[in-house]
Parts: structure tokens; C-alpha cells; sequence
């Protein structure tokens, strides 16, 4: 666990740095202490985020170049000052953005002091502040996903030109492609996913990328986001989004491979002009 003062909310699936040394520490560490949360902290942050828990972010063992990473080309050139960068496979927004004063309760914001280029981690502190901030809502971002293919085999590595991809042609692409089937299928996952989803909308099940609504479970099937994640862990109904039988269907055949399916935000632009 640790924590990282950013100037905003993720964009892209990285965490950046000045220093290729930091990023490499930060990969580092991940193989132990995989997440840290993200506080809004600088000169540059808008007001709305200065002293807020923003995001809990999943951090991994790889390490490279921003602009090798970072896909938007604005993005890239708004980075540029921090040219290092870890990849990210989760990220969760901090339901409400509480603020680390009034709302988590510290006495002062010492905690987020000089560790602007590099994620804070001293043990006895943290260890407080996660004690006041566990039972806090978190919501997985779907919008905000590894790339396609994307595959944290759980080592140090560094690229300087692309991601480390798994190839679903490959043994270990065949397995992990297999795994994900397994949790799509999971009735308790399955079940899981379609009640929370229910939950959120009043009582019927929505489609989360074109918006179709019925009453009916068995209107809706359990899409895995992120199949290559089935490798690394156990998955949770996090992993999970409800699609309806069309939209569950594009996500596969219109993704690059059987591994890297569409994600749900660009799903949801594409369906939801359709409709």
C-alpha cells in the first residue's frame, strides 16, 4: 500500500514519473505491494481535487517510456515532463473524492509532502491512513483499462517502444483465454454482476454499452473486461460487466483477439450511436 499525489483522474492506464530510476522502484515494490491510492496534490491541480482521495490504482511490474504507453496524443505531450511510467491494470474511483482533512480526519496534509515524483510508502503511516480509508466506496473504471492484450506476468520488465502483450496463440494465452471463459461462465459471478447491476438501475438489468433494459436475467450475459487479468488473480464481480447478447458479441469479434476484446467505454461509443 502506498500513496502518490497526481494533478487529476487517470486518462490512460499509467502512473508517471521524471525519473526512470523512481518508475523502476515503483514496478519494484508493485511485485509485493500492489496498490497505492492516488491524493490530488501540486500547483497544477484543479480545485476540486487539491487534498482529495481520487483513485485506487493496481500497479505492475512494468516500466518504460511514457510516450511508448500513452496512446492519446494530447495526453503524451501534457506528460512529456515526466518521461518514465509504470503501467497500471486496475483502476477504482474513490466514490466522492473525501477529503483527506475534513473527511478522513487527518491532522495535516504532511503525508503527501515531498513525494510528488514517487509513490509515499512509509509503513507506520500509511498503515493509519489505510485504517482510516478502507471502508470508503470504490468503483472499478472500466473506461480506464490496460491495452488490449496487455499481460503482467508478474515480473520486472522494461520497454521503451511498446507493451508487453500476450499472444492468445501461445500456450499460456490458450490458458488464460480458457480462465476467462471459466469466470464468464461462473454462476456466482454471473449471479453477482447481474444483481449489482440490477441494483443500480432501479430494479431491471441495462445493458452497460448500448443501454437496452429488460426485466430478465436471462436477457444479459457476463462479460469479462479483461481476460488477460485471469492470469495474474482471482477475478471479482469488478471484472465483470452485463452486456446484452449483441454488445457481448461485439466486444469479441470486433476486438483484436479472443484476449483482447473492446473495451466497454469504446463499446459504448460505438453501440450507443446504434440504438
Amino acid at each position: 500500500m502506498g500513496l502518490k499525489p497526481v494533478w487529476g483522474l487517470s486518462e490512460e492506464p499509467v502512473m508517471c514519473f521524471s525519473k526512470k530510476g523512481t518508475a523502476k522502484s515503483v514496478a519494484e515494490r508493485s511485485l509485493t505491494q500492489h496498490y497505492f491510492v492516488t491524493i490530488g496534490a501540486g500547483s497544477n491541480v484543479p480545485q476540486k481535487f487539491k487534498g482529495r482521495i481520487l483513485e485506487l490504482v493496481r500497479a505492475t511490474g512494468k516500466y518504460g517510456e511514457t510516450a511508448a504507453f500513452v496512446r492519446n496524443s494530447v495526453l503524451k505531450e501534457r506528460l512529456s515532463q515526466w518521461p518514465f511510467a509504470i503501467v497500471t491494470s486496475e483502476t477504482y474511483d474513490v466514490i466522492g473524492h473525501p477529503d483527506i482533512l475534513s473527511d478522513v480526519g487527518l491532522p495535516d496534509k504532511k503525508i503527501i509532502t515531498n513525494a510528488y515524483d514517487s509513490v509515499y510508502r512509509d509503513e507506520e503511516r500509511i498503515h493509519l491512513f489505510w485504517e482510516k480509508i478502507k471502508d470508503f466506496p470504490v468503483k472499478r473504471r472500466t473506461d480506464v483499462i490496460a491495452p488490449p492484450g496487455f499481460y503482467d506476468d508478474g515480473k520486472v520488465e522494461y520497454s521503451s517502444t511498446f507493451y508487453p502483450r500476450l499472444k492468445f496463440t501461445s500456450s499460456e494465452g490458450k490458458r488464460v483465454y480458457k480462465l476467462s471463459c471459466q469466470v464468464e461462465r461462473s454462476p456466482e459471478l454471473k449471479k453477482a454482476a447481474k444483481l449489482a447491476n440490477r441494483e443500480r438501475n432501479d430494479g431491471k438489468l441495462v445493458c452497460e454499452a448500448c443501454g437496452f433494459s429488460d426485466e430478465s436475467a436471462g436477457m444479459f450475459d457476463a462479460h469479462h473486461i479483461s481476460p488477460v487479468a485471469c492470469g495474474q488473480r482471482d477475478s471479482t464481480v469488478d471484472d465483470l460487466s452485463v452486456l446484452c447478447p449483441t454488445c457481448h458479441r461485439w466486444a469479441h469479434v470486433k476486438g483484436d483477439d479472443a484476449l483482447a476484446p473492446l473495451p466497454i467505454s469504446l463499446l459504448r461509443q460505438i453501440r450507443g450511436t446504434q440504438k
